[in-house]
């Protein structure tokens, strides 16, 4: 099929039926890329999801296609230093591997449909609502409004994507390959999502 241009991506859940359209994807011949790949079409992403409960949302581009454009993961955690080094021990959400398809790089030329902007938009969009969710069934103590990752050193292309969603980089990460990163969700006031019917 044609890749369409400036198109809104279809985002679905990973069920185990989606996993015989993850064959044909490949996130790049990096280290990284590498690893986004193995993790998503290996079994560390059933492991993830059953260890975990990771949520882990696939990327289309028609709901009538199965070529997957790239995929995205999230979890809550128990953080023991947050922020590293010496933070306190905090209840956290982690992305633990998101990845495009090499031939969907860049594309489509308009950033306001860019298949890379509409998956970190849709993520950070389910992590507001998980954060939610956290807040409503959980004391304060176990509430969540930090959005995490982690990302290699040597992948700057991916360092600016982030920054660019007001991810911020955080010095004494302890790990020799990776940065970690931090997102402060903007959870609203529940009564203000009373008073918009929402």
């Amino acid at each position: 099929m044609t890749q369409p241009e400036n198109q809104l991506l279809f985002a679905d859940e990973l069920t185990i039926a989606d996993r015989k359209f993850l064959a044909g994807l490949h996130c790049g011949d990096e280290p990284w890329s590498r690893a986004a790949t193995e993790w998503i079409r290996g079994s560390e992403v059933i492991d993830s999801i059953s260890r975990n409960q990771t949520k882990v949302w696939i990327y289309r581009y028609s709901d009538a296609d199965d070529a997957i454009v790239g995929f995205s993961s999230l979890f809550a955690t128990q953080w023991l230093s947050w922020p590293p080094p010496s933070g306190k021990r905090s209840r956290l959400l982690y992305i633990p591997q998101l990845g495009i398809d090499r031939r969907y790089r860049g594309k489509p030329d308009s950033p306001e449909f860019r298949y890379s902007n509409q998956i970190m938009e849709h993520l950070i969009g389910e992590a507001k609502k998980l954060a939610k969710q956290i807040r409503e069934g959980k004391p304060p103590k176990k509430h969540v409004d930090l959005l995490t990752l982690r990302v290699h050193k040597d992948n700057t292309v991916a360092q600016r994507v982030y920054a660019r969603y007001c991810f911020q980089l955080l010095p004494g990460f302890d790990d020799e390959n990776h940065f970690a990163m931090e997102h402060k969700l903007a959870l609203e006031d529940p009564a203000s999502d009373l008073e918009s019917g929402d």
